[in-house]
């Protein structure tokens, strides 16, 4: 049994990385950007307004002011604000030439002879300045993230309509198993329902990834060799649930071997989730995740998505925030690295939820994140600081 952080070690330097593609903006987001997008023009391309009001000189606030034209957004200015005159202005429109200053249309009082007066106090000027937000050719989305929403916005600001991205990692489910039947069939007996595909197929797709499902392997070796052989041949990674501990139907360790894959640990000093094997092949990898479903969804957020991140040129990990708990928590064995579920109190504490082990899965569902205990440590006083990871 090695710790975790070694693990994770050998998981992101195991790491391969996929290929690259062009992609529309309506296809980006979510996907790795693997080039920079650069700006092809000064944002904002000229001076604008901030606000709805008045143009005009900051020397003429305080006398009242002849009205030369309105601005829209949109239409460039026609004439030139000089001493005496103001323009009204909507907000985002080009500020006209002469002018160093808007004022609110709050701050304003309109005369009887069709002049304005500025009623305000003197501040901000309200003029966003050119190229304050982006200059031309600079980078504004740099390689190595996921592109998000906000990203969008800015690709479609500068005109990136094609950006080039790392292809998505091919991701092969297994669940192994006699006792296993699919969501749609009733249990009966010692039956119980495959949760840990559905969950593996929802984390897969969260990640990026495309993730293609093998169905159910009994627990024999020609069933086990016959759905792992397929998926190696059509995906970059396998995930295999169930079959990887010591006992006497844990098949897939040997199976692995004969297919001519390394195995580079078979347990990790975490819980939930000691029982994790991870082998590699030439361009190729395989997690033998644990059966119990709350082991195998933790596995795939720490270890399972840090190779995929890898794998599209993505390295930053996930935050891991700095909370006080909110309750004394106290734990039997501390030989491993456990991770709890957790909500936040409306003080910012970290509360653990109600969790009766690594097969209590609903236990997730009211989860805001993870508390990470430490090897070694098995009492935390209330108020004292943890380490939280949002799920």
């Amino acid at each position: 049994m090695i710790t975790f952080e070694e693990a994770f070690r050998i998981v992101t330097e195991s790491s391969f990385r996929m290929g690259r593609e062009v992609v529309s903006l309506a296809e980006a987001a979510g996907r790795a950007l693997t080039l920079p997008v650069r700006s092809d023009m000064d944002m904002p391309p000229w001076n604008k307004s901030a606000v709805d009001g008045y143009a005009c000189r900051h020397t003429d606030l305080g006398h009242d002011l002849t009205v030369l034209e309105t601005i829209a957004a949109g239409v460039l200015p026609r004439k030139e604000v000089v001493p005496g005159t103001c323009s009204r202005i909507m907000t985002g429109a080009a500020v006209p030439a002469g002018a160093d200053y808007v004022f609110m249309l709050e701050n304003s009082e309109a005369l009887p002879d069709g002049r304005v007066r500025f009623t305000g106090k003197p501040g901000s000027d309200n003029i966003a300045r050119a190229g304050e937000d982006m200059m031309k050719d600079q980078t504004v989305l740099r390689p190595g993230r996921y592109i998000k929403p906000q990203d969008i916005a800015v690709m479609a600001a500068v005109g990136a309509t094609e950006v080039t991205v790392s292809c998505r990692p091919r991701v092969g489910v297994i669940s192994t198993g006699d006792e296993l039947v699919e969501p749609d069939s009733v249990p009966s007996g010692a039956q119980i329902r495959n949760s840990n595909a559905s969950q593996l197929m929802a984390q897969i797709a969260r990640a990026g990834a495309k993730g293609k499902y093998y169905g159910i392997a009994r627990d024999n070796v020609e069933s086990v060799t016959t759905l792992l052989k397929k998926a190696l041949e059509e995906c970059d990674v396998v995930l295999i649930s169930g079959g990887v501990s010591f006992g006497d139907f844990d098949l897939v360790p040997g199976v692995m071997r004969s297919l001519g894959l390394t195995i580079h640990f078979d347990q990790v000093a975490m819980q939930p989730g000691k029982p994790l094997t991870f082998c590699t092949g030439e361009k190729k990898a395989v997690f033998g995740l644990p059966g119990n479903p709350v082991s195998t969804f933790v596995q795939f957020e720490v270890m399972v998505r840090a190779f995929l991140d890898r794998m599209v040129g993505v390295t930053e990990q996930a935050p891991v925030l700095q909370m006080p708990l909110a309750a004394d928590y106290s734990r039997k064995k501390a030989e491993r690295m456990s991770w709890i579920p957790c909500t936040i109190t409306a003080a910012g504490e970290a509360m653990p939820v109600e969790y009766h082990g690594s097969a209590h899965i609903s236990s997730l569902t009211g989860a805001w994140g993870v508390i990470v205990i430490p090897r070694g440590q098995s009492w935390i006083q209330k108020g004292e600081m943890v380490s939280v990871r949002q799920i």
